[in-house]
């Protein structure tokens, strides 16, 4: 039984019309892919987190700012100094695990695969670097730090670059 003879005989109707389908489901279907957020990070969002930007700005900026300053400007590099180093590198390792929370927050918020992706890669990057740029501090090791602070300060300007333009 054939319910489209016209269709049948004429191939080019017959493009037209399911090209006519095609652009009438392809953009709501788009939108509800794209908008699945990344399931792989298995945190729970706080009910009680503070905005981003507060931790930002009253908690990992300051470890930051003393870094910079200490191993840019505050030369040369003491015993003391390193010590230092260590327990602000201590304290922005655990920062980074505290930005998980975040992850599922920004799921709840609607954020798509990639962001999310994003931030937690860099969320984890920064755990990683600040590991190590501890670690070069207990060894008293200047070259490493100088090295690990300019790693810390790239993973930093990557995630502002995307998040927040106007702070790179």
């Amino acid at each position: 039984m054939n319910y489209f003879p016209l269709l049948r005989k004429s191939k080019p109707l017959f493009l037209i019309l399911l090209l006519a389908i095609v652009l009438l489901v392809a953009p709501p279907l788009y939108r509800a892919l794209s908008s699945h957020t990344y399931k792989g990070i298995p945190a729970a969002a706080p009910k009680d987190i503070a905005p981003i930007r507060d931790l930002m700005h009253n908690q990992v900026h300051p470890e930051y700012t003393m870094l910079s300053f200490t191993i840019w400007h505050d030369r040369p590099l003491t015993p003391a100094k390193f010590t230092t180093i260590a327990t602000s590198s201590q304290r922005l390792k655990q920062l980074s695990q505290d930005l998980n929370g975040y992850v599922s927050l920004f799921q709840q918020q609607g954020w798509g695969e990639r962001d999310t992706r994003f931030f937690d890669e860099k969320r984890l990057q920064l755990g990683q670097v600040a590991t190590e740029l501890e670690r070069a501090a207990r060894k008293h090791d200047g070259a490493q730090v100088t090295s690990f602070f300019l790693h810390l300060e790239a993973t930093c300007q990557s995630c502002h670059k995307r998040f927040r333009p106007d702070l790179s």
